[in-house]
């Protein structure tokens, strides 16, 4: 099995502990050509392709979407070829609405670095708050 140990660290730093979210690791591991995708349901969504354009998916998000958008790993999974992160996501809409709402992220690893991501993420709840809609409360099963 590949050694994937960095990729989990970096994950680690990046994913854990909301206010304490550290991406810097996870940057530096990406591969040069990476590939990222986010649900194109949403407004910020598509294909990224490269670190710059990685990066200016986050400054476009904290520019015009999101005040913050901090993450808690539920676990890190290391499946050799990908490393996937389930994680609870804590945002403020830029119109004030906050949001909680559960992601995995699926990273597929090459060589000791991240060639590709994708974010699944239930958007209608993203969509949802950015727009000012009422997020209802979930209903606990009897």
């Amino acid at each position: 099995m590949t050694d994937n140990s960095g990729i989990v660290e970096a994950c680690r730093a990046a994913f854990t502990g909301f206010e304490a979210n550290d991406k810097r690791k996870l940057i530096e591991i990406l591969s040069p050509d990476v590939v990222f995708e986010f649900p194109t349901s949403l407004p910020y969504g598509g294909r990224y392709t490269g670190i710059n354009e990685f990066r200016a998916f986050w400054a476009d998000l904290y520019d015009n979407y999101y005040d913050y958008f901090n993450y808690d790993a539920h676990a890190i999974l290391d499946a050799g070829t990908h490393v996937v992160v389930p994680v609870v996501a804590r945002a403020k809409a830029k119109n004030g609405r906050f949001m909680e709402n559960e992601h995995c992220m699926l990273f597929k690893v090459e060589n000791g670095r991240i060639v590709y991501g994708r974010i699944y993420a239930d958007t209608a709840k993203g969509r949802d708050v950015m727009e000012g809609m009422v997020q209802h409360p979930s209903r606990a099963s009897a």
